[in-house]
């Protein structure tokens, strides 16, 4: 199978809502979500949250702490422009490291900023864990509100570098503002041993529960990883698994042909391969 995925962002929303004579079936059909609509809403924050989730590993906050030791620059790994700045200030208690993109800022996959990212870390606290707090933070236009978590590995079970955490973010999109809950893992699965990020392989799983602006409420599970091979901007083999009001659907994006594919398998077992256009992203 052909299969890669990449949903529109700018997408129609398919909306399928049962009709009832009686005012409380309405309102019940009200806070149903078909699986079309699912996978829509559903790609519109995952795209943004992705593309925080690189800019966070690659930022040196996460990633070997060069940055926080004073060893590297913003630019070290070759994933940020000139555009964006980053600083850091110790005091006798905390390291704040502060991430500032510039006006029309763009990273090398060309997916546009603005705001400021900033992480305190206490020098006492010996974990790992971070967390960043996103205030009115945009990603291609999209403002993002709420908060990320994360603990590095420098090398996992399988010597790759990793970030395990949460994520609490609310995503304004073209439908309203939609909600993203639930744990993640990213691993980089190959090109983890070099300083550039551009051989780079990223793998992801995860569980999340979406709820869209009128309350209704769908699930997510990554049942096979995601993959990214360095080479390809697509997503070129994994699923996810959707469990909304109506059943369970799954979107395949294939076996590593790297094409922007994807096969969508709906409730009632009908497949149906799909092209899903995202603009300006390119993960």
């Amino acid at each position: 199978m052909k299969s890669k995925v990449y949903i529109a962002l700018f997408s129609g929303i398919i909306l399928l809502m049962t009709s009832c004579d009686k005012e409380n079936s309405q309102a019940a059909s009200e806070q149903q979500l078909s699986v079309s609509e699912s996978v829509a809403l559903e790609a519109s924050v995952e795209a943004v949250d992705r593309v925080l989730d690189e800019n966070i590993l690659y930022s040196g906050v996460f990633l070997g702490y060069d940055v926080l030791a004073g060893k590297g620059d913003a630019h070290h790994f070759g994933f940020f422009p000139d555009c964006v700045i980053l600083q850091t200030e110790t005091t006798e208690n905390t390291i704040t490291v502060t991430l500032s993109f510039q006006a029309g800022c763009e990273d090398r996959n060309g997916n546009a900023f603005s705001g400021t990212l900033t992480i305190v870390k206490s020098l006492t606290d010996s974990s790992l864990e971070r967390s960043i707090n996103f205030e009115d933070f945009t990603v291609n236009g999209y403002v993002v509100n709420g908060t990320k978590t994360f603990s590095y590995t420098a090398a996992n079970d399988n010597g790759n570098p990793q970030m395990a955490g949460t994520v609490d973010i609310s995503v304004e999109t073209e439908s309203g503002t939609i909600s993203r809950k639930g744990n993640s893992l990213v691993e980089i699965t190959a090109g983890g041993e070099t300083d550039t990020c551009l051989d780079d392989e990223i793998t992801r799983t995860g569980s999340y529960t979406y709820t869209d602006v009128s309350g209704a409420t769908f699930s997510l599970e990554i049942t096979t990883p995601l993959v990214k091979p360095a080479e390809c901007r697509y997503i070129a083999m994994g699923i996810k698994t959707y469990t909304t009001e109506e059943g369970t659907a799954t979107l395949d994006y294939g076996d590593g042909t790297c094409d922007n594919l994807a096969l969508l398998t709906d409730m009632d077992g009908t497949a149906t391969e799909i092209e899903l256009h995202r603009g300006r992203w390119h993960h």
